[in-house]
């Protein structure tokens, strides 16, 4: 009863934020699998042994669709599975139509083909862990034109979507670009995986919310690299990321990220974000660390900040920033940034001048971090400034108007560790917010004007004046 109760809630959207689509901790989608799950052998999820496995073309003929009609894995009725098919072939038009190779035939391959080359999509129970997964089976040149299957749940009963439509819509655009990301290369990591594959589903149905749900996931962790995969519970930061590839269509278009893919299949030993750095200085005149910088200013336009004209299209939709709060006047001497990312700190506003500085530890190394001023409401983004390396950044900014100042110190490079330096604060208009106060000279007032060093013994000399009369020797009775 309380997990009837439980899921009733989850597919209302009363509860979590919608979990990764693979099963947590599998990165199902670069690995090579053994079974499909008509088989005994199969990992879970599978077709139980009692199960009498049908399947139907889908009406484009690329897509195999296998299902049960009674047992665990059973579907709702014919109707939910043709839903499917028809989606299959929608998305595959899709991404064919955005100038994507399709995924080659699963014949060159060795093994079970589900009967024919054809795509095959294999609908199971994930009971509530998961709702798809792409299982890659092997690759007809090296480590490119890698082919293999889906898994998709049967009847999404229980789960955080509105309608059957929706989740099919959103599971099946997110798992086939998998598929399609390895006709190219599947080993960039899920990172690239998983946030372009949600960067897809938003290109694909931009009504889908996909892309809003994960935003949570990287915009309360930008200090995580964006160059390095998570694990274990941080796995949705990869889905998150779908919010950077999100950023790189609305700002150079949707092509860079169909130039990383192919630059993949050139490069395969080759990180993403270096593969990305090549095409944005070759095709965009751009790169990463300049596209990273950008994108950390656009997220401050996220939420109840976004703003028409300051970066994201729908940018109220994403979950917004939540900076590290501090008091003025701020004096922090080691702060951390590691490559491709971002540390987001926010003070009161109403001063004339908030001025800010970073005092990066090796300002000599290339390129340099960046720090971002932005003066904010409750409503939008007034203004940004912004210094840049190398050396010392200082920057500041009017904040009467703004409630408060948010300070973003980001590492634009494509790798590497972390690097450190000190964050100086304060809500005057000063070109070296890091600079100590002194304390006052001395003036013709003698003590009075410094109390802090001669009043205090004149305080004290009645209560001496006491102890001394009362400890007077006693003399002898004249």
């Amino acid at each position: 009863m309380r997990r009837a109760a439980w899921l009733l809630l989850w597919g209302l959207g009363c509860g979590p934020v919608r979990p990764p689509h693979e099963t947590p901790g599998a990165l199902s989608w670069g690995l090579l699998q053994e079974g499909r799950p008509t088989e005994a052998t199969a990992q879970w999820p599978r077709f139980a042994p009692e199960e009498t496995v049908e399947s139907l073309v889908s009406p484009g003929g690329r897509f195999r669709i296998h299902y049960s009609r009674q047992g665990p894995n059973a579907v709702a009725d014919l109707d939910a599975v043709m839903t499917v098919a028809r989606t299959y072939d929608a998305v595959a038009d899709f991404y064919a139509g955005l100038g994507y190779l399709a995924p080659p035939e699963d014949t060159g391959v060795p093994g079970a083909h589900g009967g024919d080359g054809r795509f095959d999509v294999y609908l199971v129970d994930f009971a509530g862990r998961a709702d798809g997964a792409y299982r890659l089976e092997g690759c007809l040149e090296g480590d490119t034109r890698c082919t293999g299957y889906m898994l998709q749940e049967n009847d999404f009963a229980g789960y955080a979507y509105r309608s059957y439509e929706e989740a099919v819509d959103t599971v099946a655009s997110h798992e086939f670009f998998h598929a399609v990301q390895a006709a190219y290369h599947p080993h960039l990591g899920s990172v690239a995986a998983e946030g372009s594959a949600v960067w897809a589903t938003e290109r694909f149905q931009p009504a889908l919310d996909d892309l809003e749900r994960f935003s949570r996931a990287y915009l309360s962790q930008t200090d995580r690299s964006l160059t390095l995969d998570p694990d274990g519970p941080a796995q949705s930061f990869g889905y998150g990321a779908g919010l950077f590839f999100q950023f790189l269509d609305e700002r150079f278009g949707a092509d860079v990220v169909r130039a990383l893919w192919e630059q993949a299949a050139r490069e395969p030993a080759t990180s993403w974000p270096v593969l990305l750095d090549t095409v944005l200085r070759r095709e965009w005149g751009a790169d990463f660390d300049t596209a990273f910088t950008e994108f950390s200013q656009w997220n401050l336009s996220t939420g109840a900040r976004a703003r028409a004209g300051q970066g994201y299209a729908r940018g109220g939709g994403y979950t917004g920033l939540a900076p590290a709060a501090r008091t003025l006047p701020v004096n922090e001497p080691s702060v951390r940034v590691t490559s491709a990312s971002a540390r987001y700190f926010e003070v009161e506003g109403g001063s004339e001048e908030v001025s800010v500085a970073y005092l990066p530890r090796d300002g000599a190394e290339a390129p340099a971090p960046h720090l971002l001023v932005a003066a904010v409401d409750e409503h939008a983004v007034l203004r940004v400034a912004r210094a840049e390396g190398p050396g010392p950044l200082a920057a500041r900014v009017s904040a009467t108007d703004a409630t408060r100042v948010v300070v973003a110190v980001v590492d634009g490079r494509d790798e590497g560790t972390g690097r450190y330096g000190q964050l100086c604060i304060t809500g005057t208009s000063t070109d070296d917010p890091c600079a100590r106060e002194e304390p006052p000279e001395p003036t013709s007032g003698g003590c009075q004007t410094s109390p802090g060093t001669l009043a205090w013994p004149l305080l004290l000399l009645p209560l001496v004046w006491r102890r001394t009369k009362g400890a007077q020797p006693n003399t002898p009775n004249a």
